[in-house]
């Protein structure tokens, strides 16, 4: 496969995985807004986090808000350009694909809704995790796979 084929593939996979979670998170609007028990394990409820991952740098004040917001789109953009530089010398980049379509899907509820749209909870005899979504997913494991592309270097 050919740089453009290649980079096709990339953008479209991209493009799916954004797609994928923006559906997910319009179903969860449409149908857990009151929650949604499964098991003693997994529910869904919406909730609006206005900071970063687990909530932190959460803040009511507009100015904080944007300001995190600002710090997101910043930190996407070094990711994209890594992305570039690594394409270009020949790197499979499926982690840093994954992190962009995750950060951009958050990025696009920041703007629409003044806060990620997290829907998903897991909790065990008691123990709750911090709500998450599909797009936080998509960092976690683009990272881990980045982690793993460094350290076969």
């Amino acid at each position: 496969m050919n740089r453009i084929q290649r980079a096709w593939v990339y953008g479209l996979l991209g493009v799916v995985l954004l797609v994928i979670d923006r559906i997910a998170k319009y179903e969860a609007l449409c149908l857990c807004a009151q929650g949604c028990k499964i098991n003693e394990y997994l529910s869904f409820e919406v909730v609006y986090n206005r900071g970063t991952s687990w909530g932190l740098f959460h803040s009511q004040s507009n100015a904080v808000f944007w300001l995190v917001t600002l710090g997101v789109a910043l930190i996407t953009c070094g990711v994209l350009a890594y992305a570039v530089l690594r394409f270009r010398s020949g790197h499979m980049i499926l982690g840093e694909v994954m992190v962009i379509a995750g950060s951009l899907s958050n990025i696009i509820d920041r703007v629409l809704y003044n806060g990620v749209i997290d829907f998903i909870e897991l909790s065990y005899r008691g123990w709750l995790w911090p709500s998450f979504n599909g797009a936080d997913m998509l960092i976690v494991f683009g990272v881990l796979i980045m982690m793993v592309e460094q350290y076969r270097k």
